[in-house]
């Protein structure tokens, strides 16, 4: 899953965007109660595989704004780039917490993301659902549903092409997917 994703903005119906929120294991006790009192973490208790329970400061990124904010009274031993994404394209599926931004109507705010079900880019073909991580993974999605041929390397950037049901990829649904995937990029 990538750590931004198109979703259906629940005020306006728009395209929103909602990016994962980011959780850094908290040290010590005397860090929790930083944490706990600061207006840029919420945190969170939480078991390990062991039972043993943690807790974590949890940052929601482009909650106030666009940018990370300069945080320079952090405990000693962290950084505000811990809580950054990481360099990888995708992010394992663990915590569904994040923040909901919609250009359209303003909404900014914490979100649960219930996916794929929000997906923006979605449509159904059949009683089935096809959906796309955002806009460009949709342009990727109708250049391979029209392709005559798919190749295995069309797989590398986007792996979840590997997924598609069968459906989908059948010569009588090209026409229709495709028409219907390219009315929701519009």
């Amino acid at each position: 899953m990538p750590h931004r994703v198109a979703v259906t903005c629940p005020e306006c119906a728009s395209e929103a965007v909602f990016e994962f929120a980011e959780r850094v294991r908290i040290k010590s006790n005397d860090d929790l109660h930083w944490f706990e009192k600061s207006k840029h973490f919420d945190c969170l208790k939480q078991a390990d595989p062991n039972g043993q329970y943690y807790h974590s400061a949890i940052f929601y990124h482009k909650l106030v704004g666009n940018a990370f904010p300069l945080i320079s009274d952090l405990p000693r031993g962290y950084r505000i780039d811990d809580w950054a994404h990481s360099e990888h394209q995708f992010r394992p599926l663990s915590d569904w917490r994040g923040t909901l931004v919609c250009e359209s109507c303003g909404k900014r705010s914490k979100h649960t993301l219930d996916w794929p079900k929000e997906a923006y880019f979605q449509i159904e073909y059949r009683n089935q659902n096809l959906w796309a991580f955002d806009r460009a993974s949709s342009a990727e999605l109708i250049d391979y549903i029209c392709a005559s041929h798919r190749r295995a390397d069309d797989f590398i950037y986007w792996p979840f092409l590997m997924k598609i049901p069968h459906v989908f990829l059948t010569k009588q649904a090209r026409e229709p997917v495709v028409k219907r995937l390219r009315k929701r990029l519009a």
